[in-house]
């Protein structure tokens, strides 16, 4: 009887960690999943700050253009250019 009883135990024993090796299992399968989906987040808003540098690159050249225009379209002429 005692072999039955320790056999017994360790098939219980086998059943439990096979169990709870499976749910171990699938926790990491959803934090995986989960983990992707951030790095996929993320790459999206680096692709989206470039975009908005490049934008940013623009605006100061035009900017830097509309100053210039100002700046001869205001310029205001010396005495000895008349």
């Amino acid at each position: 009887m005692e072999w039955l009883h320790t056999l017994t135990i360790i098939a219980s024993v086998a059943g439990i960690i096979g169990g709870y090796a499976f749910l171990f299992d699938k926790r990491f399968g959803d934090l995986h999943k989960r983990i992707d989906d951030t790095n996929r987040r993320i790459d999206r808003l680096e692709e989206d700050v470039r975009e908005i540098q490049g934008d940013i690159k623009e605006i100061r050249k035009e900017l830097s253009e509309i100053r210039w225009l100002l700046h001869k379209a205001l310029e205001i002429p010396h005495k000895g250019d008349k």
